[in-house]
C-alpha cells in the first residue's frame, strides 16, 4: 500500500483553460508557427538555481502531439517570436493568461511553497491563445522528472485535437 502512495508525490494535475481559443485553434496555430522553425519558450520567475527553461523546452519538444514542434529559449533562434509558450512559476491567485502573455508588466506571484504551481500560456504577442494550469508536489531541481511531466501534460492538454483523450496519450493517434 505504501508503494502506491509514494507515486502520488510526483503526480501532476493540470487544468486547460479554453479561453480565448479552443485546443483546435491552439493546435493549428502551433503547427503553423512550428512549421517555420523553433517556437520561443520563456520562463518567468524561475524558482530554481538551474536552467529550468532548457529542461522545459527539451521536454516540450520531445512530447508527441501528432506533429513536430521544437522549442527554444533563444529568441534569436525562434522562427516566429510573436508566438511563444510562456511558463509562469507560482502565479498569484487570479493571475491568468492575459497577464502572463503581456511581457510589459510584472505578474503577481506567490512565494514558492511546498507544492509546485505553474501557469503555461501559449501567446501571440501579448494576447493569450490558450493556457494550462499545472500543480504538483515539491520540486527541488529544474531537471526533476516532475518538470518533464508538467511540460508533457501541458503540451497534451493544449495541443491535441479535440475529441481525443487528454488523459491517455496512447489514444491520440489510432492505428492506420
Amino acid at each position: 500500500m505504501l508503494g502506491g502512495l509514494a507515486g502520488c508525490a510526483d503526480m501532476v494535475r493540470t487544468v486547460t483553460y479554453e479561453y480565448p481559443q479552443s485546443t483546435d485553434v491552439a493546435r493549428g496555430t502551433l503547427m503553423d508557427a512550428a512549421a517555420a522553425g523553433p517556437v520561443l519558450l520563456e520562463v518567468r520567475d524561475n524558482p530554481f538555481s538551474g536552467d529550468v527553461a532548457r529542461s522545459f523546452a527539451a521536454a516540450a519538444s520531445e512530447t508527441s502531439v501528432g506533429f513536430t514542434a521544437s522549442f527554444t529559449t533563444d529568441q534569436a533562434r525562434a522562427a516566429r517570436p510573436d508566438f511563444r509558450l510562456v511558463v509562469q512559476f507560482f502565479p498569484a491567485p487570479g493571475v491568468g493568461s492575459a497577464e502572463v502573455c503581456d511581457s510589459s508588466r510584472p505578474v503577481a506571484r506567490t512565494a514558492p511553497g511546498d507544492n509546485l504551481a505553474v501557469l503555461i500560456a501559449f501567446c501571440n504577442r501579448s494576447q493569450p491563445i490558450l493556457s494550462v494550469s499545472a500543480h504538483a508536489g515539491k520540486v527541488d531541481s529544474p531537471d526533476s522528472p516532475v518538470i518533464k511531466r508538467v511540460a508533457e501534460q501541458a503540451m497534451m492538454r493544449m495541443f491535441i485535437p479535440s475529441g481525443h483523450s487528454r488523459d491517455n496519450p496512447g489514444d491520440l493517434w489510432p492505428d492506420f
